[in-house]
């Protein structure tokens, strides 16, 4: 890859060299941009710049959790920086942003959602000469459907378990996906039972203006004609190994991958996604128009590869690990 004007590192997150700015990064020492509620550890953070609706949804992990709330749209001074904040359409408070510098316009974007859904801000559409781009899915048989048949799934899903006398429950991840498979569910009249880390997150979507609907809070013994959401990390919990008859359902863009799909152990994946698939992510580029591209993720590589053969220059940042769950 070409040298490029702008120049970024890896070192447990993204740093703009040169800089005091990181990017959902995973040290919790240095000043971080943290792109949603839904980045691993970031309450942890106490440098950390956000929306306001971010830093609500992570105090639900740290009631404490400080930040340097920015509006969106409103440009601010870091240093010599200029950052603004836009919507990445994800869940409440979700954010890309753009950096302006002597050298050049960044955009970094991680979860990114452009179909729009009644739980987030809708997504825009920023432009910068360089591009940090997530590629959690970077690879072409990674196909979503559309969310609306993936929400339809989870209704059917849900309905032909209960019709049969079992217990459906959803794995999903807690913060974020959880609430738009209750929101699906509650929609179609059906009943819903929450872990009580789901139910935290819940309110607090409702005290933002994004309800996810009606749900109990699990006790123990769900109503026959319930469905359940948890954890996606509770998968073996003693909760769920307890119900005499239950039906799991993965709610994830891994999903489609047949080896992680394997693990979970569950009736069928389901693939509604926080991030973009591989078709989603190359009209991503192509719409924000960057003349270089960095790619992180779990097919940072191939993704980067993918973009220099449409003669886009790119580059892998960084490849990480496929995360095991279970």
């Amino acid at each position: 890859m070409a040298s490029s004007p702008v120049a970024f590192e890896w070192d447990q997150g993204v740093h703009l060299v040169g800089s005091v700015l990181w990017f959902d990064a995973g040290r919790h020492d240095v000043m971080s941009f943290v792109s949603s509620a839904r980045v691993r550890e970031a309450w942890r953070h106490t440098h950390a710049l956000c929306t306001d609706r971010t830093r609500a949804l992570l105090r639900v992990s740290r009631a404490g959790f400080q930040a340097l709330v920015v509006p969106y749209g409103r440009r601010i001074s870091v240093g010599p920086l200029e950052l603004t904040l836009v919507p990445a359409g994800f869940m409440p408070g979700s954010a890309q942003v753009v950096v302006e510098c002597d050298l050049g316009t960044v955009l970094y974007a991680n979860n990114v959602c452009v179909e729009g859904h009644p739980l987030a801000e809708p997504a825009q559409f920023a432009h910068a000469e360089t591009l940090v781009l997530k590629t959690a899915y970077g690879r072409p048989d990674f196909a979503f459907p559309a969310r609306a048949e993936a929400r339809a799934r989870i209704v059917e899903a849900a309905s032909r378990a209960i019709a049969d006398g079992v217990t459906p429950v959803f794995l999903a991840s807690p913060a974020g996906k959880a609430q738009e498979v209750v929101r699906c569910l509650t929609d179609a009249g059906l009943p819903v039972v929450v872990h009580p880390s789901v139910a935290r997150v819940d309110r607090v979507y409702r005290s933002l203006g994004f309800d996810p609907g009606p749900a109990r809070v699990f006790k123990g013994s769900p109503r026959r004609d319930s469905a359940m959401v948890f954890p996606e990390h509770l998968r073996s919990s003693p909760s769920i190994r307890r119900l005499k008859r239950a039906r799991l359902f993965w709610v994830s863009g891994l999903a489609l991958a047949p080896d992680a799909l394997a693990r979970v152990r569950v009736e069928e994946g389901i693939p509604l996604a926080g991030h973009l698939d591989f078709a989603g992510l190359m009209h991503f580029v192509e719409v924000t128009g960057p003349r270089r591209v960095f790619t992180v993720g779990t097919w940072a590589e191939e993704f980067a590869a993918a973009l220099r053969g449409k003669g886009v220059e790119a580059g892998a940042l960084y490849r990480e690990a496929q995360l095991s769950l279970f």
